[in-house]
């Protein structure tokens, strides 16, 4: 950051004298004089009155290096600053999480982070994939951390954890019976054509597991003729948990509650159906030290 402009006209006005000016500044006194007449002309004001041998500031000089000390003042806090920041210790980043993840990581995600990095500002805001993305997009994000239903050519992803989704129906459902068992899960697999007359709990399309349960939905060509929808996750298990339709989630979901009555849950569709949590930040983006620290230390929580 250069300010000498600020610089010159600061110097002379602490010392009154041209010659002195010159000298702390190291350069010739000609050369002072020139650049303060330059300057005086493009703003088409004197800074500066000549009083017997003391240059004394004029009212519009006055304010001028009112405001230049404050550049000045500026350009030092900047420069303390920096050194910190070109060495990846000091900075700031801007995150979001996806909201229902947010209250089961964000807490032991950060405390590891800032114990490692205590010098570094986090701005956190939390949503869904739509919303933080948009944010992204806008330039108000450095990073993301969100279930991926789809990708955007705009945005470079890092996958860091893929887990199935999983059907939640009540646990005294008369079709449990026909539940099938699946080598290597501990999961079962039942036909979700048994459920197709019940009532599907489901979140709002925009949220990221919406998505992918209307994948599942056109794969298996269900059409739910009772659909009742809901933002939050917890809200649609514990739903379903009292008997009053099937929901669906995320693997890694059936952790974050203590339920009093819990639902069973079961893979469905004519495949797997999985979904990806990721990291994602815009491409072109060059990521600083600690951002990646972040993410191994999520990865590693994951």
């Amino acid at each position: 950051m250069n300010l000498k402009e600020q610089q010159y006209i600061c110097t002379l006005a602490d010392t009154g004298n041209m010659t002195e000016a010159a000298k702390k500044l190291g350069i010739s006194q000609p050369a002072l004089s020139l650049f303060v007449s330059n300057l005086e002309n493009s703003l088409g004001v004197k800074l500066f009155e000549r009083v017997g041998k003391r240059l004394i500031l004029t009212y519009v000089g006055e304010l001028y290096t009112q405001k230049a000390r404050q550049m000045l003042n500026l350009k030092d806090l900047f420069d303390a600053e920096l050194p910190g920041i070109i060495k990846g210790y000091k900075g700031r980043l801007r995150i979001g999480m996806q909201s229902f993840r947010s209250p089961h990581i964000t807490p032991a995600l950060l405390k590891r982070f800032q114990n490692d990095y205590p010098n570094v500002e986090i701005v956190l805001h939390e949503g869904n994939y739509r919303f933080l993305e948009g944010l992204l997009l806008d330039n108000q994000l450095d990073l993301f951390f969100c279930n991926c239903p789809h990708r955007n050519q705009k945005i470079q992803y890092i996958s860091l954890r893929r887990e199935p989704i999983l059907l939640a129906a009540p646990t005294n459902h008369p079709k449990l019976s026909q539940a099938q068992r699946v080598t290597g899960s501990k999961y079962p697999w039942i036909d979700l054509a048994h459920f197709r007359n019940e009532r599907f709990i489901l979140q709002y399309e925009g949220q990221s597991l919406r998505a992918s349960v209307d994948e599942i939905l056109e794969d298996t060509g269900i059409k739910p003729g009772k659909l009742f929808c809901v933002r939050s996750i917890g809200t649609s298990l514990r739903m379903t948990a009292e008997g009053m339709g099937v929901s669906f989630c995320n693997e890694s979901y059936t952790s974050y509650f203590d339920f009093n009555k819990k639902p069973a849950f079961f893979l469905v569709g004519n495949h797997i159906h999985t979904t990806e949590f990721v990291a994602a930040y815009a491409k072109g983006r060059t990521l600083p030290g600690y951002a990646n620290h972040l993410i191994n230390i999520l990865r590693d929580l994951l």
